[in-house]
């Protein structure tokens, strides 16, 4: 019998990579799939451990995509720019790669992360079937809501903020129509369009853009007609063993977990000041500060009576030992808050996070203060530790067990099989 042939592309960053495995993974034990993960070799050890065959991605360029997508400080609209227009040079690099493959050993379907456009722009030149899936949810543009990257827009409660916030979307539109005019001779290749006749935005696909998240949390409306809501799938895949934190001897006190993520490194000093600031007022709790660096072999360190350092921590196998969690708003971590039932402080600092933050709060299950402000800081985590209630956070967990995404991507799969490419919606 022949296989479906399927290929999964998205860039090494575990927040865009592990959502993506974690919803095909189930795949692997189907004997009619043939399953291949395009990444870069920082996760091919993690990858293959799951049973997936891996084809390395931008072997020759690790140092190069790890300067792109580790910003040395908060972006803003210039420098987000600059690494956009370096990001071009590794997204052709591996458009080059796709194209030299695929026209070799041509997937059926091609299952792409948002961010990895290469994916996109050459399963589109070779009329392959394609799927985006989205990690940040709300990434994507639509026509009513809070625009996403501006701070944290919640829901527009007077005229004056619904004003606001559709200059802001209109701000969004022409600022990406500056983009690719100025990038436009290095987009040439892809017949590159900002949008497509529908008026959504042509880096996802028009066949189906799963978002991976819950759409009870959700503040935008009126999504594309091809997009479907999978739940939460950011648990991340490490082994327990290989970070083998005992905390047993913290059993007498809260126990609080740390974390801005897998990058971000300008902020992780900061982030330790703020908790020893924290931890001098709470000695009633123990926290534990994770640098977010999988890579390295697991060390700890207790920098403080109540203060423990640790190189990295899966969240999938610490959060639920965790009695809170205060993080910088990522994606994987907001999602296994709500997966654990964890009541959360959110200390946002670049990208979607804000974004993320703000749903937490209007949802009733986070708390947000400035990354830099100690007192603010010192008052949310108060808040966090003096509320009783958490029934939204109960509410959300069971809703996002309700969700079932092997079903939606096994019916897609079918649909484009039988479609090909008149699938597009």
């Amino acid at each position: 019998m022949k296989k479906i042939k399927i290929d999964v592309v998205a860039v090494p960053l575990s927040g865009h990579l592990y959502p993506t495995l974690n919803l095909v993974k189930p795949l692997l034990d189907d004997p009619t799939m043939e399953i291949r993960v395009f990444t870069g070799p920082q996760k091919k050890a993690v990858a293959e451990s799951l049973g997936f065959t891996v084809v390395p991605i931008l072997e020759d360029k690790v140092e190069v995509f790890e300067r792109v997508a580790n910003n040395d400080k908060k972006h803003n609209l210039f420098s987000a720019y600059r690494q956009l227009s370096r990001s071009l040079d590794l997204i052709n690099h591996v458009s080059d790669q796709l194209l030299e493959e695929w026209r070799v050993n041509r997937p059926d379907i091609v299952i792409a992360d948002f961010i990895t456009l290469s994916a996109g722009f050459v399963a589109e030149e070779l009329e392959i079937p394609w799927i985006t899936t989205m990690a940040t949810q709300f990434a994507i543009e639509t026509p009513y809501g809070p625009p996403c990257f501006f701070g944290g827009m919640g829901i527009a409660r007077t005229k004056k903020e619904e004003k606001i916030q559709a200059l802001c979307r209109k701000l969004t539109r022409i600022g990406k129509y500056c983009g690719a005019f100025l990038l436009r001779k290095r987009l040439k290749r892809y017949n590159f369009k900002v949008y497509n006749q529908n008026g959504v935005e042509t880096i996802y696909s028009p066949y189906a853009i799963f978002g991976i998240g819950m759409m009870e949390l959700e503040l935008k409306t009126h999504f594309p007609h091809q997009y479907a809501w999978l739940g939460p799938l950011g648990t991340s895949l490490e082994k327990a063993e290989d970070y083998p934190l005992d905390l047993s001897p913290y059993e007498d006190k809260k126990k609080v977990l740390v974390t801005c993520g897998t990058q971000l490194p300008w902020a992780k000093e900061n982030l330790l000041h703020q908790t020893k600031q924290l931890a001098k007022e709470h000695p009633e709790c123990h926290f534990f500060v994770t640098l977010g660096d999988g890579a390295k072999e697991f060390s700890e360190e207790e920098v403080a009576p109540n203060v423990t350092v640790v190189s990295y921590l899966p969240y999938k196998e610490y959060i639920p030992q965790m009695d809170y969690v205060i993080h910088h708003g990522g994606a994987g971590i907001f999602y296994q808050c709500i997966e654990f039932k964890k009541p959360a402080l959110i200390l946002p600092h670049d990208y979607d996070q804000f974004d993320y933050a703000i749903r937490g709060v209007e949802a009733g299950i986070a708390f947000q203060a400035h990354r830099n402000r100690t007192e603010e800081i010192q008052a949310g985590f108060k808040a966090l530790l003096e509320k009783e209630s958490w029934e939204k956070l109960e509410r959300l967990n069971k809703l996002s067990k309700t969700y079932k995404p092997l079903d939606t991507l096994e019916f897609e799969i079918q649909r484009l099989l039988r479609r090909g490419t008149d699938g597009k919606l």
